[in-house]
């Protein structure tokens, strides 16, 4: 009976993730889930995971003291809270068989993200026709980057199914990461579309030096999804434009394209620096980051231009769109170190394509935010419980 009603908790986390609805949020799923450990789980405390992640909330809030704006840092404490109380819960508590059941939860998201991206792709495609990356929507809280990011996560997910088969692939799981990776092209996040192939080759290099017998399939797949990515990205006109936008980027590093600024994140990212440099003990407070972020946009002349309109960073509100320098600039160089702890330690603690899961996260997170919107919070969350369940051996506790 426990067991049954940890497996809901968790299923409900793993179902309710994708879909992000607002009447539905994927809150309540990981509440359920966190009060499933605690109401069926047996106590085995892995001790310095859990002093890592509570570490990192009390910092959380500490640093709310020093912030000149406690209003939006006790908002940011909120926010990151359910990252943070996961990783004590699912390090403190176990149940029994914990790998099988972090294999099933991941499982579940894997499809569920399938399931509502085949569905939002029909929709879009009967409502607008033949559409451009910015008229997807998964869920109605995920922007593309995320939407993005959690297919990444289901694709990797899959990609081990394949190979669970005693006779041959699972062409089913197969088929669904070819889907998915059809997905982060037509969605054309530009980190992902940088990203995704190093990962691809990544793996597929590692399975195919581990595992001789299958390296006809291996071969096989690894050539039909690059091949399938690259048409698609020559050929559609959405994901070439996001191409040619990330090239445009990629030269702007060192100066302007064609006369013109292309690369906002270059800015947010030295007077991130500067903010960095002018408090790197302690930092400027949680919630207080992006105001002084916002102050030193206003010293910024960079013009850039929205087709042929002129406009300046300080007219509008950015984040850092880096966790790291995020971090380090409001809770100085103890936030950071904590979030490296956290990073570090899924990496260590996760193997195959799991591990990879945490590449592509701590990827994205080099130009995103991950703990300042919702859906990197939560998607973070379910990582760090699968992690944590996965990392445990398989031990009867009755």
């Amino acid at each position: 009976m426990q067991q049954n009603l940890f497996r809901f908790t968790g299923y409900a986390a793993a179902f309710l993730l994708p879909l992000a609805l607002v009447w539905l949020s994927p809150i309540y799923g990981l509440i359920a889930w966190a009060i499933g450990f605690l109401a069926f789980g047996t106590l085995a405390p892995k001790i310095w995971p859990m002093l890592l992640f509570a570490a990192f909330v009390d910092w959380e809030l500490i640093t709310v003291y020093w912030s000149d704006n406690r209003p939006a840092g006790w908002v940011d404490v909120v926010m990151v809270l359910p990252f943070g109380l996961m990783g004590v819960l699912a390090n403190g508590l176990t149940v029994e068989d914990p790998q099988r059941w972090g294999r099933r939860f991941a499982d579940a998201f894997a499809w569920a993200t399938t399931l509502c991206w085949t569905a939002i792709f029909g929709y879009s495609l009967m409502t607008y026709g033949w559409v451009s990356y910015n008229d997807f929507a998964l869920g109605e809280r995920l922007g593309i980057h995320f939407q993005s990011l959690y297919l990444i996560i289901a694709a990797l997910i899959l990609e081990r199914r394949i190979w669970s088969e005693p006779k041959g692939v699972s062409w089913a799981s197969a088929v669904a990461v070819l889907w998915l990776l059809v997905g982060i092209i037509f969605l054309s996040a530009r980190i992902h579309l940088l990203s995704v192939p190093v990962l691809i080759m990544a793996r597929l290099f590692e399975l195919y030096r581990r595992n001789p017998s299958w390296r006809k399939y291996i071969l096989r797949w690894g050539t039909i999804a690059l091949a399938v990515m690259g048409a698609m990205v020559l050929t559609l006109p959405g994901p070439s434009s996001r191409v040619e936008d990330l090239v445009n980027e990629l030269r702007s590093v060192d100066g302007m394209v064609e006369g013109k600024q292309t690369n906002h994140r270059i800015f947010l990212w030295k007077y991130g620096m500067d903010i960095i440099k002018e408090a790197p003990l302690l930092g400027v407070g949680n919630g207080h980051g992006e105001d002084v972020l916002h102050e030193k946009l206003l010293t910024c002349d960079a013009k850039f231009y929205n087709k042929k309109e002129p406009y300046y960073l300080h007219e509008f509100r950015y984040d850092f769109h880096n966790v790291w320098i995020q971090s380090w600039a409001e809770g100085g160089i103890i936030a950071f170190l904590l979030m490296a702890g956290i990073f570090l330690w899924g990496l260590t603690q996760s193997t195959g394509s799991m591990s990879y899961a945490w590449i592509a996260l701590l990827m994205s997170s080099m130009t995103e935010s991950l703990l300042d919107k919702q859906a990197g919070v939560f998607l973070l969350t379910f990582m760090v419980a699968l992690t944590a369940l996965s990392s445990r051996k398989h031990q009867s506790l009755r």
